[in-house]
């Protein structure tokens, strides 16, 4: 049996994707990332989630629901928290998805368009929270889709 040199199990296991247990954790660790690259969302994308006050829902493999609070200011993440189902706060929009589709969306090598994608299959579901919120979804959902079809 050939033995593996070190430098190389040690880049091997850089790699690799760490498992996690908690959702949460692992989203709360990308939103730092995120933030980093924020002011490079596309204009379309940010009048849908930039600033934003999110009830996020996400029914984990176990099939336990996580709730998270997250604030978006002209698109950077300035809240990411868990809740529980009962706490009370003036959502304006509200999303839902499963832990593998949000799995997928954070291990992506373009995760704008892993979202995108869900979101066009169902996989995330947003629902924006009163009228004025409902149009403007509407508005930039139109918009995000024949920005999709030029390719931006």
């Amino acid at each position: 049996m050939k033995k593996i040199p070190v430098f190389l199990m040690l880049l091997l296991t850089m790699l690799m994707p760490v498992a996690s247990a908690d959702i949460v954790n692992d989203l709360n660790l990308k939103v730092n990332e995120y933030n980093q690259y924020a002011e490079y969302v596309p204009s379309y994308l940010e009048s849908l989630l930039g600033n934003e006050v999110i009830k996020l829902v996400i029914v984990t493999d176990d099939g336990e629901e996580k709730y998270i609070k997250a604030i978006t200011e002209d698109a950077y993440v300035t809240t990411f928290e868990e809740v529980d189902e009962d706490t009370e706060f003036d959502a304006t929009m509200i999303v839902g998805a499963n832990e593998a589709t949000v799995r997928t969306i954070i291990r992506s090598s373009d995760p704008l368009a892993e979202f995108i994608a869900a979101k066009d299959n169902g996989e995330i579901v947003i629902e924006p929270v009163g009228i004025i919120n409902t149009v403007k979804y509407t508005v930039a959902n139109v918009v995000m889709k024949v920005s999709s079809l030029f390719g931006f």
